[in-house]
């Protein structure tokens, strides 16, 4: 095997997450494809680079000089790669996008359209914000599409550029015939008692910020089931479970989706783009049109729009 720029990138993952799970998924790989690929860069190298123990992963003396090198020469051939972009034409015609699993990514599709009709636009959906960060970083993404949440801000890698669109309150979908569907909102302390779908995946920001709401309203919560979403809104409409849905959620066949009392919880809408990348130039009214298609969107949107006309259109704050 011969050494490659992104068997250091590699390299270098796992020595900044600390974990050879969490560094596969920051580099959109599997675990096994991972492993795999340390062990023969091991043995290019002639010995072990990182030390395996519960903790995590630590470099090894190996490790620690391989990695000062690498850090030395990765911005060198970061810096050659984005000027070679920067002077390829073709470049500036495609645009690819990762996207968190948010109603966000169809604004953000909109807009680009409208702004860049010549584009040549990709989207590919990821299941876990995490990774994104690391993609813009690469500049294997130019756009991507993300969430955070309170106590859990995201903020830009190298190299890349955040703005937020907006912050959405979270609502909940129940089942059309639950007691409690009739109401214009409802207390999040009424809901102690019910089981609760969660996504199989679900990170540690929204993740936490769910668990502190319900403590702030006397509960912990039951969430009997971790599943996708397809899974979950059968689950919802039978009425086993109830579960958080965007305030931009679209209508589902047997759930009526409703608004928390006093907006216990929220979400930001971010971009983030690279900073040399073909989006650049346009960034401003990149920003301008997704968050006017949002608006645009989430005024059509029956529920959000009768929850924005009591409390104020674009009141809401992280």
């Amino acid at each position: 095997m011969e050494l490659e720029v992104r068997h250091l990138r590699v390299v270098c993952a796992i020595a900044d997450t600390g974990s050879i799970s969490k560094a596969a998924t920051s580099l959109g790989m599997s675990q096994p494809a991972l492993a795999a690929q340390l062990r023969r860069i091991e043995r290019q190298f002639g010995g072990p680079l990182f030390e395996r123990g519960r903790e995590g992963t630590t470099p090894t003396p190996l490790g620690r000089w391989l990695l000062l090198r690498s850090r030395s020469v990765l911005p060198a051939f970061d810096d050659l790669a984005r000027d070679a972009r920067r002077h390829a034409r073709d470049e500036r015609d495609t645009i690819r996008v990762g996207c968190a699993l948010t109603r966000l990514a169809i604004y953000a599709a909109k807009a680009l359209r409208r702004l860049l009709p010549e584009a040549d636009i990709s989207l590919r959906t990821e299941e876990t914000t995490e990774v994104l960060p690391g993609l813009l970083e690469s500049e294997r993404i130019e756009l991507a599409t993300l969430d955070d949440y309170p106590g859990h801000e995201l903020q830009p890698p190298q190299g890349a550029v955040y703005a937020e669109i907006a912050v959405e309150p979270v609502f909940v979908g129940l089942t059309a015939s639950h007691p409690l569907a009739a109401h214009d909102e409802i207390d999040l302390a009424d809901l102690a008692k019910e089981q609760w779908a969660q996504h199989a995946l679900l990170e540690s920001g929204p993740r936490e910020h769910f668990w502190t709401a319900c403590a702030d309203h006397g509960f912990s919560p039951m969430v009997g089931f971790k599943v996708d979403l397809s899974v979950a809104l059968d689950l919802i409409a039978e009425g086993r479970c109830v579960g958080l849905f965007q305030a931009t959620s679209p209508a589902r066949d047997g759930i009526v989706i409703r608004p928390l009392v006093g907006s216990p919880m929220k979400m930001r809408h971010l971009i983030g783009w690279t900073e040399h990348g073909a989006l650049a130039p346009h960034s401003k009214d990149l920003v301008q049109a997704v968050t006017k298609t949002y608006w645009s969107e989430a005024m059509r949107n029956p529920t959000y729009n009768a929850w924005l006309r009591r409390h104020g259109a674009h009141s809401v704050t992280l």
